[in-house]
């Protein structure tokens, strides 16, 4: 039992190309969450046409992050109100 524990932390604490919670969440399946954030995001994002035929069916939570991040960096909302604050954070006004 001890072991197995050892082994369980080690295999969490190790040092690799991927975190340990990479590992944990490569093959989980994405969660309604993240399909219902990334297609509230393909309205107004930039890069929607990059993901207009997503399988969400075999789409990982990994990839669905991966996806999020991208689309909310490239968001350009509708309204005018948040579009002035996204340019006023970025500095547009000075």
């Amino acid at each position: 039992m001890h072991k197995v524990f050892l082994e369980k932390m080690k295999a969490m604490t190790s040092k690799g190309d991927k975190d340990w919670i990479d590992e944990v969440l490569e093959d989980e399946i994405c969660g309604l969450w993240q399909v219902g954030i990334i297609e509230q995001l393909l309205i107004t994002s930039g890069v929607n046409y990059l993901y207009e035929n997503i399988d969400f069916n075999t789409l990982t939570a990994n990839e669905a992050e991966n996806i999020i991040k991208d689309l909310q960096e490239n968001n350009c909302p509708k309204d005018p109100k948040e579009q002035y604050k996204i340019m006023q954070r970025k500095g547009v006004f000075k």
